[in-house]
C-alpha cells in the first residue's frame, strides 16, 4: 500500500477505510507544555505558546493527529465560572460555579467565543496550526466539555447532580441542558471555522464512572446528539469523549452520531470493537497514568501491541493515550508509542 501522510492516513480512518498503518493521535496538552519548557498557565493563557508547543512535539515524534486543548474549564470560564489557572503541572480547574443553584438560569449569558475567557487563545492556537501543519497533519481542536459535564461546573457538580434525581427540578435541568448545549454547537463551530479538521466534547462526568446508564441515556446522550446534528449539518465533525469504563453507555454513545469516540483504558475492547465495527472510529486507549507516565518504553510498545491487535482489525482505530497525558510523561514513552504503531500498526 502507497504510504499516506498523517492527514491523509487520519482521513481516511474517520471516512471508514483502511490506511498503511494505524494513525497515533496524542492527548498531550500537558506533555506538550512540559516539552515546550512552559508552565501551564502560560500555555493555557497564550495561543501562540499553544501552538509552538503542539509544533515542537510535532516536529519531534511525529503523530498523525494533533490534540489541542487547555483543559476542561475553558467554556466554564466563559460562561462565568471562576478558574484556577496554576503555574505548575497542575491543569486548570473550576473553583467556583457560575450559579449558586438552577434557580439562577436566567443569569446566564450566551458566550462569545471571539471575547470571551481563554477561547480566544484556542482560536488563536488552532489558526497558527492549521497555518503551519494543516496541510498534512490533522488537527483536532477540542471544544471543552459536552452539554453534560458543562452544565454540572455551571451549578456545581454536586448540585447539579442532585437536581437529577428531584422530579421538581427536571425542567430547570433540560433548560440548563438546553443552554449548554447552544454554547458547545457555538464554539465547536468556531474551532472548525478556524481550521480545525474535527472537534470533540469531553463529558467525563456523564460516564458510568460517575452516573448511571440510564441518567446518560436520558440527560447525557440526547443533548450530545444535539450538538452532533446540528454541526453535522453545517459539514463540522465533532467527537466524544468519555474518561472511565464507557463499555455500559456504548451503545447511546455511538447512537449520538459521533465522528468518533475517544475512550479510556478501562473498557472492554471485545464488547466495544464489536459495537463500534463499521458505524464508528474508536481512539484510545493506552493507560495516560500507569503506562505512559509512570511506565517504561517496553511497558508502553506492550501495551500499544496489545491495543492494535485487540481493536484494529477492520479498521476503525486510531492509537492513542486513553486520557490526557500527564505533565510528567517521559518523552521515551512517547517515542514508544510512536515507534509501535509505525512496528505493529497493520489492518488485520
Amino acid at each position: 500500500m502507497t504510504p499516506l501522510n498523517a492527514l491523509q492516513r487520519c482521513q481516511t480512518v474517520l471516512a471508514g477505510g483502511v490506511p498503511d498503518r494505524v494513525p497515533v493521535c496524542l492527548q498531550n496538552f500537558m506533555q506538550a507544555a512540559a516539552f515546550a519548557g512552559q508552565s501551564m498557565r502560560d500555555y493555557c493563557l497564550e495561543g501562540a505558546k499553544m501552538a509552538e508547543a503542539h509544533i515542537a512535539t510535532w516536529q519531534h515524534f511525529r503523530h498523525d493527529m494533533i490534540d489541542l486543548e487547555n483543559g476542561v474549564t475553558a467554556l466554564a470560564q466563559a460562561v462565568g465560572c471562576t478558574v484556577e489557572i496554576y503555574d505548575d503541572k497542575t491543569p486548570p480547574w473550576v473553583t467556583k460555579p457560575a450559579l449558586e443553584s438552577l434557580e439562577q438560569i436566567d443569569r446566564l449569558k450566551p458566550i462569545d467565543p471571539y471575547q470571551d475567557g481563554t477561547l480566544p487563545e484556542m482560536l488563536k492556537a488552532t489558526r497558527l496550526l492549521a497555518q503551519e501543519l494543516g496541510g498534512h497533519v490533522f488537527l483536532l481542536a477540542e471544544a471543552d466539555q459536552g452539554p453534560f459535564s458543562l452544565a454540572a461546573q455551571i451549578v456545581g457538580i454536586e448540585e447539579f447532580l442532585m437536581a437529577l434525581v428531584i422530579p421538581e427540578k427536571k425542567e430547570l435541568v433540560q433548560r440548563l441542558l438546553a443552554y449548554t448545549t447552544q454554547q458547545v454547537i457555538t464554539y465547536g463551530r468556531a474551532l472548525i471555522e478556524a481550521g480545525a479538521h474535527v472537534t470533540m466534547m469531553g463529558e467525563s462526568l456523564a460516564g458510568p464512572d460517575v452516573c448511571s446508564p440510564k441518567t446518560y441515556r436520558e440527560f447525557g446522550a440526547p443533548y450530545e446528539a444535539q450538538v452532533v446534528e446540528a454541526l453535522r449539518a453545517e459539514g463540522k465533525p465533532i467527537g466524544l469523549h468519555i474518561c472511565g469504563n464507557a463499555t455500559r453507555i456504548i451503545e447511546p454513545m455511538i447512537a449520538t452520531g459521533a465522528a468518533f469516540l475517544q475512550v479510556d483504558y478501562k473498557i472492554d475492547r471485545a464488547v466495544c470493537k464489536q459495537a463500534a465495527r463499521g458505524r464508528t472510529t474508536l481512539i484510545g486507549t493506552i493507560d495516560p497514568s500507569n503506562v505512559l507516565a509512570r511506565g517504561t518504553a517496553a511497558d508502553v510498545t506492550e501495551a500499544a501491541r496489545s491495543d492494535i491487535e485487540h481493536l484494529a482489525h477492520d479498521g476503525g482505530f486510531l492509537l492513542s493515550p486513553g486520557c490526557s497525558l500527564p505533565y510528567t510523561t517521559p518523552p521515551a514513552n512517547v517515542e514508544a508509542l510512536v515507534a509501535a504503531a509505525e512496528r505493529f500498526g497493520r489492518y488485520a
